[in-house]
């Protein structure tokens, strides 16, 4: 089922599977900024990335000794089981709490809530994780919002870009085909004025991974209409850019962690930029959609 608000600018629909962003909409230009989720090229729209993001190393790790299989992307992500928490005229709460399930997979008493909320051309993503246990929960916590490009539809892929807020040089970090990452990064195509060139070959070796940013924000653009949309992601510790090589659109993953190394000790705890939650405490953290 999709739940949707809207007010003057924007109208959005929500997937109660897996909590995804399915729909955005300019009201004044009727455009559909979200990718449509083909299956042949790539089925999703935006999924949500909790307890981890990306794959872990041999698809299991250790949580106090023992051996646990988390699906890549975590529990949340094409998960039927969350509830409609709250639904009012300008936001939609979703929610998923720890179970007899869970714990077969994850082994915290957690409160996982996301909420989609329309303020003027803006969509805002919270998201609240609770820790029940008497223990501390370590998790990550990413968003993954894929969006058209090209937005209009006679422009070509490779006429729009990522302007970052600042200049940047980092390196993008490599995914090897265990979906693990590489310490050594590789350099990007970083253009004066923070500017990231899209094109399909971008992606060939798979995400742009990176943790060294010095922006907190970043516009998708095309040269021939301007400038579509603005993620502003500050907080958020490491950013992920990705498509498929044959896909019209482009990610803009904001996240607090990363995919194993490829050297990892597989101890859950040890994993890069984890958050770590103190018993019965409360994380928050969001990120904005801008229509522009």
């Amino acid at each position: 089922m999709r739940h949707a608000v809207e007010n003057h600018r924007i109208r959005i629909s929500v997937d109660q599977v897996g909590a995804e962003l399915c729909s955005l909409v300019n009201l004044d230009s009727g455009k559909e900024y979200m990718w449509r989720a083909d299956p042949a090229v790539w089925g999703s729209h935006a999924p949500v990335l909790f307890p981890i993001i990306g794959m872990l190393k041999d698809g299991e790790t250790k949580i106090d000794g023992k051996t646990y299989r988390i699906p890549k992307h975590g529990m949340v992500r094409n998960n039927d089981k969350l509830e409609l928490f709250y639904h009012s005229e300008d936001r939609i709460t979703f929610r998923m709490c720890w179970s007899e399930e869970t714990l077969k997979t994850f082994p915290y008493e957690f409160d996982f809530r996301i909420t989609y909320r329309v303020r003027n051309e803006h969509v805002i993503v919270y998201h609240e994780v609770h820790n029940h246990g008497d223990e501390p929960m370590f998790f990550c916590l990413g968003g993954h919002p894929a969006f058209r490009v090209p937005l209009h539809d006679h422009d070509p892929y490779d006429a729009h870009f990522l302007r970052f807020e600042h200049d940047e040089t980092a390196g993008s970090h490599n995914v090897t085909k265990a979906g693990t990452l590489t310490r050594a990064t590789r350099p990007v195509p970083w253009e004066k004025g923070g500017i990231l060139p899209l094109s399909h070959d971008l992606f060939a070796n798979d995400a742009l991974v990176f943790r060294d940013l010095n922006s907190p924000s970043v516009v998708l653009e095309s040269k021939i209409n301007g400038p579509l949309l603005k993620v502003d992601f500050a907080g958020w510790t490491e950013l992920g850019v990705w498509a498929k090589p044959n896909g019209d659109f482009v990610c803009i993953e904001p996240w607090i962690g990363l995919a194993d190394f490829e050297d990892s000790d597989g101890v859950f705890k040890n994993k890069p930029g984890i958050i770590k939650l103190a018993a019965n405490d409360a994380y928050e953290m969001s990120y904005d959609i801008k229509l522009l």
